[in-house]
């Protein structure tokens, strides 16, 4: 019976380990997904300098590129906020075990502990999740930003090739 209290307590360790693990992944995953998100949102600018390079007949070509801008702009804060949201701090677990309840426990303490962390473990798949759904959100946020950032540079493109004919 101690054998297998021991290979639970171990095992069960070992998962904990594991689930904060994934956790700490996700968050550095999100991190990731603001940093580039915050990069191109600066890197962006709503007005361009090129502007009196435009000819009035091209009038409606650039506030499609100026369009084009701002909807990009608007796609990368909201994966700024999605990382965000996903980076908030979760609610404390309230499933430790005292030193004064461990020292009252007439069962093993490893049974006590492994209780515990299964309790933990549970806690962090929850928190996983909700951290999933955020950085999946990020991340189609961030494709529909560079998407329509890479439509406006095109629009750009486009804008000086006529200009200069």
């Amino acid at each position: 019976m101690e054998e297998q209290q021991n290979f639970l307590y171990e095992y069960t360790k070992f998962c904990l380990e594991q689930a904060q693990h994934g956790v700490d992944t996700l968050g550095t995953k999100l991190s990731g997904v603001m940093e580039i998100s915050a990069l191109l949102l600066l890197g962006l600018r709503v007005t361009s300098t090129f502007q009196i390079y435009v000819k009035p007949e091209q009038a409606n070509l650039y506030f499609v590129y100026l369009s084009l801008k701002l909807s990009a702009c608007v796609a990368l804060a909201i994966a700024i906020a999605f990382a965000v949201l996903g980076l908030y701090p979760r609610k404390v677990s309230t499933t430790g075990l005292s030193p004064e309840v461990l020292m009252q426990k007439n069962e093993s303490l490893q049974t006590a502990i492994t209780t515990t962390w299964m309790q933990q473990i549970e806690d962090l798949q929850t928190y996983k999740t909700e951290r999933t759904v955020f950085l999946r959100k990020a991340m189609i946020s961030l494709g529909i930003g560079i998407a329509i950032a890479s439509l406006a540079t095109t629009d750009a493109f486009m804008m000086a090739i006529t200009a200069k004919q």
